[in-house]
């Protein structure tokens, strides 16, 4: 994507109130002070149809081969179904846990042995979520290709789960993002200030 767009698509997705500052208990069980919810965006179909074709964007910049779609139970579901839709590549998705009724299937819809995944889902904190989606691709007889996400958090998701062997790219990190929101004034200095020296907390923790 373009970077005039990107940065256009980071304000708009700022004015729809889907990134937020104060504090807040992330899934990884961590604190935060700054939190960003792209699952309001299925609420906002044009919105989120850019947010879409900036991974679309991303994805033919990578130009690595794959198969199928697979979305990340719950935010990924939508982003990956829209993918899927524009690119005319088949998807899947993968359960955080199995069904107590029906098949108990943890991916649903169709995955051959041996077809190449790109795993997808909103935003990358610990990694957590992909490597235990990418885990679950391989018993299920698929390849990760490698991941994608939206937004990076840089919290050494990346780091992660290239240890456990997977790729990852985003199409924007956090430090990009507030700094576009900086710039055009949507932020004050004082809480862009506190995000960046939180996030050199996990800076030094990489080193």
């Amino acid at each position: 994507m373009e970077e005039s767009l990107l940065k256009e698509l980071v304000k708009d997705i700022y004015k729809a109130g889907v990134f937020k500052t104060g504090d807040f208990k992330l899934t990884s069980g961590g604190l935060s002070p700054y939190y960003i919810d792209l699952r309001t965006l299925v609420s906002k179909p044009k919105l989120f149809e850019r947010l879409v074709d900036s991974y679309i964007s991303k994805i033919r910049t990578i130009r690595e081969g794959f198969d199928v779609v697979a979305g990340v139970e719950t935010a990924g579901i939508p982003i990956a179904t829209l993918i899927s839709y524009k690119t005319g590549v088949p998807m899947i998705y993968v359960r955080s846990r199995e069904r107590a009724h029906g098949t108990s299937r943890l991916v649903e819809g169709e995955l051959r042995e041996g077809s190449r995944t790109v795993v997808v889902d909103d935003v990358l904190t610990t990694g957590g979520s992909m490597m235990n989606a990418a885990e679950t691709i391989g018993l299920a007889g698929g390849r990760v290709a490698y991941a994608i996400v939206f937004l990076d958090r840089l919290q050494n998701g990346v780091k992660r789960l290239k240890e456990a062997g997977v790729n990852t790219y985003s199409v924007i990190d956090i430090r990009e993002f507030l700094k576009i929101l900086l710039e055009n004034k949507l932020i004050p200095g004082l809480e862009y200030d506190r995000i960046v020296k939180y996030l050199e907390g996990f800076r030094n923790v990489e080193k």
